[in-house]
């Protein structure tokens, strides 16, 4: 995992699972209008950002999801 500061939906679904693809995109999206990552961003304290239909996640909520995950 490289140590960037923010992470668009594309690059967090690639250091999650491996790849880009129709599936993985739709999941990480519908994942962040159902705010399913809200109970990390408490817990670490980095929020997401959503500037119009952009998001831009923080470099320190991807890592608390991928130690989440295992």
């Amino acid at each position: 995992m490289s140590e960037q500061i923010f992470y668009t939906p594309e690059e967090l679904a690639v250091e999650l699972w491996g790849k880009f693809t129709y599936k993985q995109k739709n999941t990480l999206y519908r994942y962040l209008r159902k705010d399913v990552f809200k109970p990390l961003e408490d817990a670490s304290g980095f929020k997401i950002l959503k500037d119009s239909n952009r998001y831009l996640i923080p470099g320190g909520l991807v890592k608390a999801i991928k130690e989440q995950a295992g």
